[in-house]
């Protein structure tokens, strides 16, 4: 007899042996997949000499049949979650809501771009069905070729809702409405991270976030959660659960990521206030592409209890060495502010022991006196185009009139490595395998093709390939390694990202400034679909994740007309490449786009930061918003 048997384990093991009367073939399943069936027994006797080659070719063929059926199988059973969250969507009632909306006769303009301080002064009701109405109807699913910024709705819960538990009668963000992203625990919400296997019911919250909770009972009322991007690693905001977001100023374009959804939700107006997260730029990029302010604190001053991580069982120990923070987009600074005031409490720090007890330094925010800020221009690695580089210059001409001091620097370092050290680390583990296994079977979205491509490379084809490839990409191939690298390799990275830290920390010091400021983006919002393409042009966000530094985006201009180019002939020759030329078309039709200024100082210097923010906005006064939203 020849027996062939197909268990439900996670690795795929083929094991042929030959007892006294039997051949026995035994293959184990890739994935634990509930929906499939324990054993499949194949027997078949009688087996003559002459058909016992073909009987062990059998097996060989029935290992690609099993695999390409688990594959298709365990796609379909994914597809089903995620539109089975879609539905579920679409089922809840917030009539009650929109009914309020329409007997009071509201205007939901009326409640738009509000100062936070005005909010508690407003009916908690209508300011639920006024901004629950302009979500839902410019900004969810229901708008067809809308921004589709919005993954789970909470209108009747917030409309349902009563008065958070803060100090005194009234906590610091008192009917304060917000969103939160979507990796971010909410009470009776999904957290899926853009990932399919998320989107299982079994996987709803049963409680809030401990930053949420934090912001509850301190009166935020949470009206939606905003979209991201697939495993959160891509400056766009695109999974095959909740579809493609679009930027509110032009949505031809994406709004960033990968708190993407979130940024929109701020930048039209629907909440002053929303909860990103930030690894690599996700809260300064798309805050940056939105036109809005954006603050990543210093990693570890806020709780990420009750968050999911991208990754197999939650398990990422890279966490360990590049840390993803909370923190705000906001209709203001000062609003950025109060979300880190309201954050940053003794019951807060009591809730989570692993946080610094480092509350609120009010002295440190509301100092007076001339500032002594530093700027650079470029970091070598990727040139911004010129309407970047107008409003850093303008930014800083201004802040001189207002009588600060400002002195223009070189880029400190070697641009070129701080972006490789950041590849390479991410990368370390070879052919993206983290992000492979926490989609747990689902496939990565188009935008991941050319990096998954990249990191699963064979090694001995690096050299040549690099060689083949411009200068700036080459130098990316030969910092990945499929299969990995070793752990010693690993620990040299990780003692190179020591050693920068230490190298911009003395740098600060002996700058002797308050700040340092440089472009926020070397391009605006990119188009959707192009991300894959222009990696390289994000340099400037991740800096501030590899060493620590609290960092803020300030928006201070728009592209005029005459600067849709960037120009191959001003670029240095080591950038005249393939990135330069998905720059320009980024560039092309991008008036009226918004760019911003970065703010970084030196680490637990926060406030600082946000002082330092909130002056660039005033003396720069942007007051812009989007309009193709309501199209």
């Amino acid at each position: 007899m020849i027996q062939i048997a197909f268990t439900p384990l996670k690795n795929l093991v083929f094991l042929i042996f030959q007892t006294e009367r039997a051949l026995v073939i035994e293959i184990t399943q890739i994935f634990n997949d509930p929906m499939a069936n324990d054993y499949i027994f194949i027997d078949v006797d009688k087996i003559s000499t002459e058909g016992l080659i073909p009987m062990l070719l059998l097996p060989v063929a029935t290992i690609f049949l099993v695999l390409h059926l688990q594959k298709t199988g365990r796609a379909e059973s994914l597809r089903g979650l995620a539109k089975a969250a879609r539905l579920r969507r679409q089922k809840k009632d917030h009539e009650k809501v929109f009914d309020h909306y329409k007997s009071k006769k509201l205007d939901h303009d009326d409640f738009a771009y509000l100062p936070l301080e005005e909010y508690s002064e407003l009916s908690r009701k209508d300011v639920v069905a006024a901004l629950s109405y302009r979500l839902s109807t410019f900004l969810s699913w229901r708008k067809k070729g809308g921004v589709n910024a919005l993954t789970e709705e909470l209108y009747a819960e917030a409309f349902a809702g009563k008065k958070g538990k803060g100090k005194g009668s009234v906590g610091l963000l008192e009917g304060v409405p917000i969103t939160v992203k979507d990796c971010i625990g909410v009470a009776g919400c999904l957290s899926t991270g853009g990932l399919s296997v998320r989107a299982d019911p079994a996987k709803i919250s049963e409680s809030n976030a401990h930053v949420v909770q934090t912001l509850v009972d301190q009166g935020a009322i949470i009206l939606a959660r905003g979209n991201t991007s697939q495993c959160m690693m891509l400056p766009e905001s695109h999974n095959n659960v909740w579809g493609e977001s679009k930027n509110p100023w032009d949505k031809t374009r994406t709004p960033g990521g990968s708190s993407g959804g979130d940024a929109v939700t701020v930048a039209t107006g629907c909440v002053p206030l929303s909860v990103g997260s930030d690894v690599g730029g996700s809260i300064r990029i798309p805050a940056a592409f939105c036109g809005i302010p954006g603050f990543k604190p210093t990693p570890g001053r806020i709780s990420k209890l009750g968050c999911m991580s991208p990754r197999l069982k939650d398990r990422h120990g890279m966490a360990m060495v590049i840390p993803s923070t909370i923190g705000p987009m906001a209709e203001s600074v000062e609003a950025c502010k109060t979300f880190c005031e309201a954050v940053w409490t003794d019951e807060h720090f009591e809730g989570d022991t692993s946080l610094p007890p480092k509350v609120f330094d009010h002295e440190e925010y509301e100092k007076k006196g001339k500032l002594k800020l530093a700027y650079f221009k470029s970091d070598g690695w990727f040139e911004p185009c010129s309407a970047a580089l107008r409003g850093l210059e303008e930014t800083v001409a201004k802040l001189k009139k207002a009588g600060h001091k400002v002195q223009e620097i070189e880029f400190p370092g070697d641009g070129w490595k701080t972006y490789q050290l950041y590849v390479a680390l991410s990368a370390a583990e070879g052919d993206m395998k983290g992000f492979t296994l926490g989609l747990e079977g689902e496939d990565l979205i188009p935008e991941y093709v050319q990096l998954k491509q990249a990191s699963s490379l064979p090694n001995f084809l690096r050299p040549l390939i690099s060689r083949l490839l411009d200068k700036r990409r080459g130098s990316l191939v030969n910092n990945s390694r499929s299969g990995g690298i070793s752990s010693y390799d690993l620990q040299q990275r990780m003692a190179d990202v020591l050693e920068l830290r230490k190298f911009w920390s003395k740098t600060y010091k002996e700058l002797g400034v308050d700040a340092i400021l440089h472009v926020a983006l070397p391009l605006p919002a990119l188009k959707c679909g192009t991300s894959g393409d222009l990696t390289g042009a994000f340099s400037y966000t991740l800096l501030g994740n590899l060493i620590l530094f609290p960092a803020g985006v300030v928006p201070v201009t728009t592209i005029h007309e005459d600067e849709q180019e960037y120009p191959m002939e001003n670029l240095p020759e080591n950038q005249r490449d393939h990135w330069a030329k998905k720059a320009q078309a980024c560039m092309e039709g991008s008036t009226g786009m918004p760019m911003s200024v970065a703010i970084m100082t030196d680490m637990y210097r926060d406030e600082k930061c946000l002082r330092i923010m909130k002056e660039v906005e005033r003396v720069v006064d942007f007051d812009e918003t989007p309009e193709a939203w309501r199209e």
